[in-house]
């Protein structure tokens, strides 16, 4: 019998497809209502047409066959609580940040072996919204449809906590000897406020942060973050993984393998 968290990454994945007139990019898992987040395990996502290899909880929300923002909204907020209630939400995103560590571990050794950290230049990239700092209050509050213009007073005011999950991670990238790069779709005119508010969520010693500049205005996350980290590499840094709560954070190549954080809130293409 199919469990209401199944049955709403299906809905989810149709109403999406519908609104965008594209089919739904749901998992197998989410189909069969086997979740892997029932599980704590995480697998490969399949994302066709996409260099880089996906590994994540599931593929709850069809990134890249959707042209548009989305947000869940109230129709669903039941079962969104419900998911971070039990403790599932929090078990999947140990699960995925525990599966990059472990590939982190494994990479540098087949990648760098010997070599000297400043010779290899290896590097890990993190999301910020989702991934290092949570949402889920803000979004539960107003029922998983932020209103418009809030998003600013919520970055000026950090009303985000850390997810320790990718906190652990992020500072366990530094403690293996990978350099660790902020990728953010944050305008940079915010800057001040997130580093101020990552820092007070004990999030720190990161060696780049990047936010979207006005030029970049017109850039969707997907090729935002792909041409920052085709800069990267250009520059002479060998990315281990990239790790967000969107597919957009994860695919796009100029990286060895993404891992996907679970986020069934909302959608950024």
């Amino acid at each position: 019998m199919r469990t209401p968290r199944a049955r709403m990454v299906v809905t989810l994945g149709v109403m999406l497809a519908v609104a965008v007139g594209a089919a739904p990019a749901v998992s197998s898992s989410a189909v069969t209502g086997q979740q892997s987040a029932e599980t704590g395990r995480v697998h490969p996502i399949d994302v066709p047409g996409q260099p880089t290899p996906v590994e994540g909880v599931d593929q709850r929300l069809p990134a890249l066959s959707a042209l548009h923002r989305y947000s869940a909204g109230a129709q669903f907020a039941d079962e969104i609580r419900a998911y971070r209630s039990s403790g599932q939400f929090a078990l999947d995103q140990r699960a995925v940040a525990e599966q990059a560590r472990a590939f982190l571990a494994t990479w540098l050794v087949d990648t760098c072996g010997d070599t000297s950290q400043a010779a290899c230049r290896p590097a890990a990239v993190f999301d910020i919204d989702d991934t290092l700092l949570s949402w889920y209050v803000p979004y539960s509050q107003h029922d998983f449809s932020l209103p418009s213009g809030l998003g600013a007073a919520i970055v000026r005011s950090c009303r985000t906590p850390a997810i320790s999950a990718t906190r652990s991670l992020l500072d366990a990238a530094k403690s293996l000897g990978a350099s660790v790069f902020l990728l953010s779709g944050r305008d940079e005119d915010t800057r001040a406020d997130t580093e101020a508010c990552l820092r007070k969520r004990g999030i720190s010693g990161w060696d780049e942060l990047v936010l979207r500049s006005p030029t970049q205005a017109q850039l969707t996350a997907l090729e935002f973050k792909t041409a920052t980290r085709a800069r990267w590499t250009k520059q002479g840094w060998r990315l281990a993984f990239t790790i967000g709560d969107q597919v957009s954070d994860v695919t796009g190549g100029y990286v060895a393998k993404g891992f996907l954080l679970p986020n069934p809130m909302y959608l950024i293409p």
